[in-house]
């Protein structure tokens, strides 16, 4: 289970980095690039805002025991900026 944890940081350090060298570039910058970071954005907060709700809920319905609620929410965060990465990228290729 660690070697899990500590792979899905791993891939979000790199995501979080490959995120960073798109926005300092020439091409995020630009206007098109500027636009693929706004939607980015704005699919991501609307995602997380959905799971924290749907965690929420769940956590209300006892699916979800108090105590694991924050580590799922930490795992979901992480696992979107990974997710983030990958979209950024696809917007760049369309």
């Amino acid at each position: 289970m660690l070697i899990l944890k500590v792979s899905l940081l791993f891939l979000a350090l790199v995501s979080q980095f490959i995120q960073f060298k798109f926005q300092g570039s020439s091409e995020g910058k630009d206007e098109r690039g500027m636009r693929i970071q706004l939607e980015t954005n704005s699919f991501l907060y609307g995602i997380l805002y959905l799971g924290v709700i749907v965690l929420i809920v769940l956590n209300l319905l006892d699916f979800i025991n108090g105590e694991s609620l924050g580590d799922l929410l930490l795992y979901f965060v992480v696992t979107l900026s990974i997710f983030g990465a990958f979209y950024t990228n696809w917007k760049k290729r369309i």
